[in-house]
């Protein structure tokens, strides 16, 4: 791309990193937005490990009885 559209691109809020084009933005926009959509995933994968974690537990306490009941939540 032009020099002149690469500025008119960083104008227009869109971000382009200098040199290559998979390089990564240096602006600090750009990386509080990285590191915000990083911790958001961090707390989805806490959350699924949570969530797999208690499913365990129950399953070792209640054995097939708790797969039984959970069918009553499918819907089948």
């Amino acid at each position: 791309a032009a020099p002149g559209r690469r500025r008119d691109a960083q104008a227009a809020g869109a971000c382009a990193a200098p040199g290559d084009a998979a390089g990564v933005c240096r602006r600090q926009q750009c990386s509080v937005e990285r590191r915000g959509f990083r911790q958001e995933l961090d707390s989805w994968r806490h959350k699924l490990i949570h969530c797999v974690g208690f499913e365990s537990i129950l399953e070792g306490l209640f054995g097939p009885a708790l797969l039984k009941d959970l069918s009553l939540f499918k819907g089948t």
